[in-house]
């Protein structure tokens, strides 16, 4: 479809029918749209990297032996010549580390791409280990992984190649790639669950930690800041005003120093925003009991949607952070998603149910129009 803004209608750009047998996955700069057919590897989880650079698919292979457990096939393509670069086929078991998508319980994407918008690595967690592969010869750096007891997590900066790491109970690590040298760490105690956040531009990188009271029969958040651009890489510590709120969602302001919480027990929690410009950490307002459960940054900045996705029935409260005043209020009822547009200028929302396939889709106008380059089609087999 083109949103054209003039005529205030989305026209169809092109149609074709049985386009794709299971879903549609856009690439993270709109340059390609993947669907996925039943012939060929029967392929279930596609993934780009974030340069657009790569494709990674997975597909399973049923054992001949009941006993056995499903063998999971990855590939990775060059996305312009359709080559594959690189192939792993090995049991669901050795996939199935961190947050696993319902797939023979394979944590999906398996691969997390580090190097900024030059895909120069990928990495995958393992038992104890992170592997990671450079992009040139699509090789294991070193020939080793990176040997870490107990690692739960890992996230590489957005811009860099660094990734942070969790292991529950001891400590959040700073690692640089590829030379594998530690540049920061923070141990942490009484851990309860661990969450990490990158700053779009990764100058900053948020730590939510919910520790256990001393008789740990409760728990309270808090929060550590890294700020990766400055010498020494110095963390500074902080707290909500009330440090038993449970914290509901966190957002980060794209190539800004703002980042907002959602946070209380209450059915209508609070909104909070602060901003971490010149060393230090400031709160500039808290917006009292919200319909809100979700956070949606304007690609922009400046902008936010408060939004009340699910349960909140789909009330939207579009923000404007630097006047720290409501634009308007709106609602898409029992709305499941929001989706700004690159620029900033729309904002789509949607009701989707995975039972049934069925979409309603909403287009909200939030400043001017914006146009898009007219895509070619490319075959993964």
């Amino acid at each position: 479809m083109w949103n054209d803004a003039r005529q205030l209608k989305a026209d169809p750009v092109h149609k074709r029918p049985f386009w794709t047998e299971s879903f549609v996955q856009w690439s993270p700069l709109g340059s390609y749209l993947a669907t996925v057919h039943r012939q060929g590897a029967a392929v279930k989880l596609v993934d780009f990297s974030p340069g657009e650079k790569y494709l990674a698919t997975c597909s399973s292979q049923k054992p001949s032996n009941l006993r056995d457990t499903h063998r999971v096939v990855l590939n990775i393509f060059d996305v312009r010549t359709g080559k594959v670069m690189k192939e792993f086929k090995e049991s669901a078991d050795e996939f199935a580390f961190g947050d696993t998508c319902g797939f023979t319980g394979v944590s999906w994407p398996i691969f997390r791409w580090g190097g900024g918008k030059e895909d120069k690595y990928f990495a995958r967690l393992g038992k104890n280990a992170i592997s990671v592969y450079e992009t040139e010869k699509f090789k294991l750096i070193d020939k080793k992984s990176i040997e870490v007891e107990n690692v739960m997590d890992f996230c590489w900066s957005p811009t860099d190649s660094i990734f942070a790491l969790f292991v529950p109970e001891l400590a959040v690590s700073l690692f640089q790639i590829p030379s594998k040298v530690e540049l920061r760490q923070r141990i942490l105690f009484r851990v309860s669950d661990c969450k990490m956040y990158w700053q779009s531009n990764g100058e900053y990188l948020a730590v939510k930690v919910e520790r256990y009271t001393k008789t740990k029969t409760n728990t309270y958040t808090g929060f550590e800041l890294f700020r990766i651009k400055e010498r020494d890489i110095p963390i500074e510590a902080f707290e909500l005003d009330n440090k038993n709120d449970k914290v509901i969602s966190f957002a980060w302001e794209p190539k800004g120093d703002r980042f907002a919480v959602i946070h209380g027990d209450n059915p209508r929690p609070d909104v909070s925003f602060y901003s971490v410009k010149g060393g230090k950490v400031s709160k500039l307002t808290t917006l009292k009991q919200k319909q809100a459960n979700a956070l949606f940054w304007s690609p922009s900045g400046y902008f936010i949607i408060l939004a009340g996705l699910k349960g909140f029935n789909g009330q939207f409260e579009f923000y404007n952070v630097d006047e720290l005043q409501t634009i308007a209020i709106t609602e898409h009822f029992m709305a499941t998603d929001v989706e700004w547009d690159p620029t900033g200028r729309y904002v789509a929302t949607s009701v989707t149910s995975g039972h049934e396939m069925e979409m309603d889709l909403t287009f909200g106008h939030a400043m001017a129009s914006y146009s898009t380059a007219y895509p070619r089609t490319i075959s993964f087999r």
